[in-house]
């Protein structure tokens, strides 16, 4: 799990005794409230039965923040924890706003940027913003959920020990796709494995050769998560690309540790499958979204240059 605890980016570590909100007579125009503090709201959806934000708490959900037509934060399709909820430094500040909120909610919020701007220099804030014209910035926040500091220490845990299994496991994995394969090779010290398909006769890779190379990138399971390859690609239904030689120099960490082991003594001209354990490609902390942790990788090589 991701944890990124973010400080909302036009409101960074405010904190302000929140006030209490009770809504007017009658919307606006707009269909928002305004609180006695200034801030404006308005509930798309609203779970009045459901558990309520607390101060410390963490909340976790979708949120967009906008002002004056431009985007300055969107997580719209990645859910994360976003905030934790303190006292703001200003009354009508975001803060405020959250207090409101039950679990499962949608809502919008107008905070004051005159307010902001007393606490950000002139350079921080967002681009047409112009002091004593009653602007906002929005925030529209889809509540997922909302966690306690006990919920995050056992999400940490539960992870923690879904990442010792997996790497637990990882061995016995690659040691299944060997056998499935057929794979007599034996392993380098260090656990890679370099099957040799062709044997180029050109000039030899050693530790400081540059070298062009195209290769194919998959997960054991046979996922493609990457690959120069144009028609590796459209197969895989993968638009665009870079389908060119990736050229490099070898031993210089430019690659990870697999791909310098593993590409030493390929003459040009040779192609080569690698097996890389995780400790010599991404190890924990995984790729992307392509390459979860502790993932062991299979790499389709062909060396078409060698200087």
């Amino acid at each position: 799990m991701k944890k990124n605890y973010l400080i909302l980016t036009l409101a960074a570590a405010c904190c302000l005794i929140a006030t209490s909100c009770h809504r007017g007579p009658k919307p606006d125009e707009n269909g928002f409230y305004t609180a006695e503090s200034g801030l404006m709201y308005k509930f798309i959806e609203e779970n009045k039965e459901a558990k309520i934000v607390q101060m410390d708490d963490l909340l976790e959900g979708e949120m967009v923040i906008y002002f004056e037509g431009d985007t300055l934060f969107n997580n719209i399709g990645h859910p994360d924890v976003f905030t934790r909820v303190e006292d703001d430094w200003f009354q009508g500040g975001h803060n405020e706003a959250f207090l409101m909120m039950h679990e499962g909610d949608h809502a919008i919020f107008g905070i004051s940027a005159d307010s902001v701007a007393m606490f950000l220099e002139p350079s921080q804030m967002p681009k047409g913003y112009l002091p004593n014209q009653n602007m906002r910035v929005f925030y529209d926040v889809h509540l997922t959920h909302i966690l306690t500091k006990e919920d995050i220490a056992k999400r940490e845990s539960d992870y923690m020990a879904e990442m010792s299994k997996k790497q637990s496991e990882e061995a016995d994995i690659i040691a299944k796709y060997v056998a499935e394969k057929n794979i007599t090779v034996k392993p380098n010290e260090s656990g890679l494995y370099v099957i040799v398909n062709k044997k180029g006769t050109g000039k030899k890779a050693v530790a400081g050769s540059k070298v062009s190379v195209f290769y194919a990138g998959r997960l054991l399971n046979g996922k493609l998560f990457d690959t120069n390859i144009e028609s590796v690609a459209k197969e895989a239904g993968r638009q665009g690309g870079h389908f060119q030689p990736f050229a490099f120099t070898l031993g210089q960490r430019m690659v990870i540790p697999g791909w310098d082991e593993g590409l030493v003594g390929l003459n040009k001209g040779s192609k080569a499958t690698l097996i890389i354990p995780s400790n010599l490609a991404y190890g924990p902390s995984g790729a992307g979204n392509e390459i979860p942790p502790y993932s062991p990788l299979v790499f389709d090589v062909e060396v078409v240059a060698v200087d």
